[in-house]
C-alpha cells in the first residue's frame, strides 16, 4: 500500500545507513540531500530535483544535510504489506575505511 510522508533533516542530520523494502519516488523540496549508496558514489539532490531508492538490501544508502537549511523531502514508498518503509542496517566497512568500496 503507498505511503506518503514528508520528512525533514536539520543541518548536520542524517537517515543513517538503510534499505527500503519497496520502491521510493522522492521529491526535494528544500535544501540539499547527499545520498552516500550502496555502489561508494555520491548523489547530491537539490530543491526541485526527484530521485528514485530502488527496493532491496542491495540498494543501501545513507541521506545526510550536509548544508545549513534544512532538507524538506516528500517521500511516496511503495511499501510491501507488512513490512516497514525502512530497515536500519550497519554501516558498510568500506565507508568506515577509505570513502569508498574500493578504497578510493
Amino acid at each position: 500500500m503507498p505511503v506518503v510522508q514528508t520528512i525533514t533533516l536539520l543541518p548536520g542530520a542524517s537517515t543513517g545507513w538503510h534499505y527500503h523494502p519497496g520502491r521510493v519516488d522522492v521529491v526535494v523540496l528544500s535544501g540539499t540531500l547527499t545520498r552516500t549508496l550502496h555502489d561508494g558514489r555520491v548523489e547530491i539532490s537539490r530543491a526541485g530535483d526527484s530521485l528514485v531508492e530502488e527496493a532491496g538490501p542491495v540498494h543501501v544508502h545513507v541521506g545526510r544535510n550536509l548544508g545549513t537549511e534544512p532538507v524538506v523531502l516528500i517521500a511516496n514508498y511503495a511499501a510491501p504489506t507488512g513490512r516497514p518503509l525502512a530497515v536500519p542496517v550497519a554501516e558498510p566497512a568500506w565507508s568506515r575505511s577509505a570513502g569508498g568500496p574500493d578504497g578510493a
